[in-house]
């Protein structure tokens, strides 16, 4: 992880532009804690900064990346985990997050992510395509009208618009199809430091089903109070208390406490 230090200051000055003084210092703190070896310091610091309105309008993944490091040297893996994919989930193509989310993953037993969508998202993010795309795809729309009013017999540059039209839809489809934040309301991550048991029903005295293991990303079907049902995977699904786990999303609340 040393190679990632050297670009901590420049996260947290230049990657993160146009912030009033006293955030950018409170930034370039965090990143000298965590340079120095301090890194709960540091990630109390990072939390701080990411309770900013700046940063809970339009998020910051290299501040998430900071405190995934900051959490992964103070043994945090779960924690780690959770603001590696926090990271992600802002910007897919963050190489740096997605490098160390492998690493804590591997350290905690936990497959890597992996499959057709994730590969795309590594090239190009969703956004760009859903944008572009529909830029394209509704250009083709007027320029597929014009060509039918005004050069009906031009075949060849109607076929060719239609195409367009095609593509440019097509791309902004797949940017919402692989765009992770689409499900991502309804994800959360085991940020327990002991795997929670599940049970049949939302209660202590529910029968017991396996455990989840702590950086697992697990979907949530239900609520019930303090008990969530959640669902890890073939053969893992069941209830489990809501303070083990944290949404994936900062902004849907939980009672676990997590960031």
């Amino acid at each position: 992880m040393r190679r990632y230090f050297s670009i901590l200051g420049f996260i947290a000055v230049i990657g993160l532009p146009c912030l009033h003084a006293d955030v950018a210092t409170q930034a370039q703190a965090a990143a000298d804690s965590l340079r120095s070896g301090h890194p709960i310091d540091a990630s109390s610091r990072y939390r701080t900064l990411l309770t900013d309105p700046t940063f809970r309008t339009a998020g910051s993944p290299e501040l998430w990346y900071n405190l995934g490091l900051a959490e992964e040297k103070s043994a945090d893996a779960a924690g780690a985990s959770l603001a590696f994919r926090r990271a992600l989930l802002l910007d897919p193509t963050f190489m740096p997050a997605r490098r160390q989310l492998e690493t804590v993953l591997g350290t905690l037993g936990l497959p890597i992510p992996s499959g057709w969508d994730e590969s795309v998202r590594q090239s190009i993010h969703p956004e760009f395509l859903i944008v572009a795309g529909s830029i394209l795809g509704w250009a083709g729309v007027f320029a597929l009208i014009l060509l039918i009013f005004l050069a009906p017999r031009r075949k060849f540059w109607i076929a060719a618009v239609v195409l367009l039209v095609i593509a440019g839809h097509g791309a902004a489809v797949l940017g919402t199809l692989i765009d992770p934040r689409r499900v991502a309301a309804d994800k959360a991550v085991v940020t327990s430091k002991k795997a929670p048991v599940l049970h049949a029903t939302p209660a202590d005295s529910g029968t017991p089903g396996g455990t989840l293991t702590p950086g697992l990303l697990v979907s949530v079907l239900s609520r019930n109070g303090a008990w969530w049902y959640v669902s890890g995977g073939p053969g893992l699904t069941g209830w489990i208390p809501s303070d083990t786990v944290t949404p994936l999303l900062p902004s849907v609340s939980s009672s676990s406490g997590g960031s």
